[in-house]
């Protein structure tokens, strides 16, 4: 069994959720990171974890059937991410001009459009 990253884990949950944002039990999401050493028990405690994040909700569904469904869109959450990071520097004009010169010409491009609405 090879080490996860720390949150590689939370990632690939949330990215099965974003998938499917009508919601997930945890049996489905089990399923469809496909790794078959990763016990029920850890995927719940991420759960749980994303859930006291605030990333996640859980709903009843029928009986004891319970369905997570993420609070946030994929582009959402990352855009989160990066208002985070950016909170953490005293110079953000330093940190927009590095992030600007990582991106390709079409995303610059898609960036100057929504700078100009």
């Amino acid at each position: 069994m090879s080490k996860r990253k720390q949150g590689e884990l939370e990632s690939a949950i949330l990215g099965c959720l974003w998938d499917r944002p009508e919601g997930l039990s945890s049996n489905q999401i089990l399923a469809l990171l496909g790794d078959d050493e990763l016990a029920i028990t850890t995927v719940l405690t991420v759960l749980s974890r994303l859930s006291d994040k605030g990333l996640l909700l859980k709903k009843q569904e029928g009986g004891r059937k319970l369905l997570f469904i993420a609070t946030k869109s994929r582009e959402a959450h990352t855009a989160s991410l990066l208002i985070d990071a950016m909170q953490d520097s005293t110079n953000t004009a330093l940190v927009f001009s590095h992030f600007a010169s990582s991106l390709s010409a079409d995303q610059l491009q898609k960036l100057k459009a929504v700078l100009d609405k």
